[in-house]
């Protein structure tokens, strides 16, 4: 009976050790460097993701939402190295190798990289610790600059900008457009120039235009105005080009 008592009392404790040293564990929290991240289509995105205190981590995780279920795309762990999955491959990696902070970078941003993100933290014996970020994906500039006059145009389904740069005599004048259905540029007159056109389909249906066109004769300029004309089959818009003399 003695003994009975005796091993039921080391049961006991060792029960109560065991729930003191997991109750100090804590449970740890993970903090997004921020919970939304926007960006310009083409220039680099950092995600970062961080424990609020150091855990034994073993893996940690990156996921992308796409509808309603998580897909992995980078993983990295200290046995196994890093793992980056398609079709990220060549264009995002890790920047920090930390198991308790964590960090990827997208090189050239696309706009179906826009969406959620989910980093996970596997962690003994917490088990997964997971925080969220979201990316937000533009696909227009709309930034004017000091050496280059812009005029920019915004109209529903399709977006159309021009600028131009003068140097030595040499006329450079550029027109984008960017839509759905996609755009046609055309100008209103080349002055003995051939424009250069380029053409970029994305993978949400947006077609990019780029229309280059060079004049070295820029006095021939001043009786008329140049203008770009961009339209698709819902939109026209003219955007003309002011040369100051």
């Amino acid at each position: 009976m003695l003994a009975k008592q005796i091993f039921s009392s080391k049961m006991t404790l060792k029960i109560l050790v065991l729930c003191l040293a997991y109750s100090g564990l804590g449970k740890a929290e993970v903090v997004p460097q921020a919970g939304h991240t926007e960006v310009k289509m083409g220039d680099s995105a950092t995600l970062s993701c961080a424990l609020t205190e150091p855990k034994d981590v073993v893996q940690v995780t990156w996921q992308k939402d796409s509808e309603g279920s998580n897909d992995n795309i980078a993983t990295y762990s200290e046995a196994n190295g890093l793992k980056i999955h398609e079709p990220y491959k060549d264009r995002m990696n890790f920047t920090s190798l930390e198991l308790n902070r964590t960090s990827i970078t997208f090189w050239d941003t696309r706009m179906d990289d826009s969406g959620c993100y989910k980093c996970l933290f596997n962690a003994y014996p917490l088990g997964s610790l997971s925080g969220n970020i979201c990316l937000r994906v533009f696909a227009y500039d709309q930034v004017l600059t000091v050496v280059m006059t812009c005029l920019i145009c915004v109209l529903e389904g399709l977006n159309a900008s021009v600028h131009h740069n003068i140097s030595e005599d040499h006329l450079i004048v550029i027109c984008n457009a960017h839509g759905l259905p996609e755009p046609i540029i055309t100008w209103n007159n080349l002055f003995n120039s051939t424009p250069t056109q380029k053409r970029v389909k994305h993978k949400n249906g947006i077609v990019s235009i780029t229309s280059e066109l060079e004049i070295y004769n820029i006095q021939s300029i001043s009786a008329r105005d140049l203008t770009c004309r961009v339209s698709n089959t819902n939109e026209a818009v003219e955007l003309p080009v002011k040369i100051k003399g």
